[in-house]
């Protein structure tokens, strides 16, 4: 069946983690550290386990407006995300292959990630993009369910034999599509060495731990192009 409809998706696989990184791990700690008097490192702490006992399955932990609400932060989250936007660091190979594929097919991204952080994220991508999706903002699921694939397919008015999907995530950007009927890539761009980070610690947005079926690995977004 003819393809129609490349999904990427984003953290990791268009951009580095070091924007959310950096919200969440040093720009909130901070905030909070200047409303409180609380030592940085402290609040650092503090939060971290905060984020901890909430959790990545619970919606809440992706949402900046909860954690501004919960912590009684002052400003607005959106406007302070948007501070960090000289931490976005888009891969080398992304605005070559983006600007080729979308000669040939639709293209789609497809995140965890809350819509206050792909706004930032993707300020100068969005252009290459039918269509942007947050599974957090858009549909109230923590994850890339099959639900949440079966759902971007319904509004893009395809079936899954008709999109490719790649993101540097085994099971939700690899095995569930799969499953769906989408022809999945798995992106590992270090080799199946990156650290699983369901953790803030780590990183927001999930990670892979290197074990997608062989002939869907690629290692950068250049490989994707070669495949299809």
């Amino acid at each position: 069946m003819t393809i129609k409809i490349i999904s990427f998706d984003v953290d990791g696989t268009l951009v580095d983690l070091g924007f959310a990184d950096r919200v969440w791990n040093y720009g909130i700690p901070e905030l909070y550290s200047k409303k409180t008097g609380v030592d940085i490192e402290k609040a650092r702490e503090l939060l971290h386990k905060r984020y901890e006992e909430i959790g990545d399955g619970d919606l809440r932990w992706y949402m900046p407006g909860y954690w501004f609400d919960d912590l009684g932060l002052d400003g607005d989250p959106k406007e302070f995300i948007s501070g960090f936007k000289s931490e976005v660091k888009i891969y080398s190979e992304v605005p070559e292959v983006l600007t080729s594929l979308s000669k040939r097919y639709v293209l789609v991204a497809t995140s965890n990630a809350a819509r206050e952080f792909l706004d930032v994220s993707l300020q100068d991508l969005k252009g290459y993009f039918k269509a942007i999706f947050s599974s957090t903002s858009d549909f109230n699921e923590v994850k890339k369910t099959a639900d949440f694939y079966e759902k971007i397919c319904s509004i893009l008015r395809v079936k899954p034999e008709e999109v490719v999907h790649v993101g540097d995530h085994r099971d939700f950007d690899y095995n569930v599509p799969k499953e769906c009927g989408i022809t999945a890539f798995y992106l590992d761009r270090n080799g199946g060495n990156r650290e699983n980070r369901g953790n803030r610690k780590n990183m927001e947005n999930g990670g892979g731990d290197g074990k997608g079926g062989r002939d869907h690995v690629i290692r950068d977004l250049r490989e994707l192009e070669e495949r299809i």
